[in-house]
């Protein structure tokens, strides 16, 4: 069942293109609700083409969705975070980004922002598993649109932190 949600993804990564991928093929949240920030025209053609909006201002990608997906390597995850930080409050930011736990992206949002991370592992036996960890007071009835989203790709844990 499709979700009626404004999705952003900021930052990319082999595991956001794979992501974006199976949200598209399952039909988790349409193309026309899908707000990609990117600013490489050649990219950003790409996405156009996959069917959703592609925006290279990531403060107006921000602003259209209620849940935005955060990818890069751990390195990156400063620069990303500052261009997102003054925008998230009520909104859900989903890192992907190893390494960095709720408490320290809490730390650097806006209050009142959910966040989920992400760690993902691939299994010897050919499975993709992401483990989901909310942040807490994370709304439950947006749990079922993060956890499909991540369905699309693999089999989802998860942890509700108190």
């Amino acid at each position: 069942m499709p979700h009626s949600i404004g999705l952003g993804m900021i930052g990319s990564s082999e595991l956001s293109d794979r992501l974006l991928k199976g949200i598209l093929r399952d039909h988790v949240v349409d193309g026309s609700r899908i707000y990609i920030a990117e600013q490489d025209e050649r990219r950003r053609n790409y996405f156009v083409g996959l069917g959703v909006n592609c925006i290279p201002d990531v403060s107006a990608s921000m602003l259209r969705s209620e849940i935005m997906i955060l990818s890069g390597e751990k390195r990156e995850f400063s620069t990303l975070l500052s261009s997102v930080c003054g925008t998230t409050r009520g909104r859900i930011l989903v890192s992907t980004i190893p390494g960095r736990d709720c408490a320290y992206i809490q730390d650097r949002v806006a209050k009142a922002t959910y966040v989920v991370t992400v760690e993902s592992e691939d299994t010897e036996d050919g499975k993709h598993i992401s483990h989901l960890t909310y942040s807490p007071r994370f709304p439950n009835h947006m749990k079922s649109a993060v956890e499909d989203m991540f369905r699309t790709i693999g089999e989802v844990e998860t942890e509700q932190l108190t």
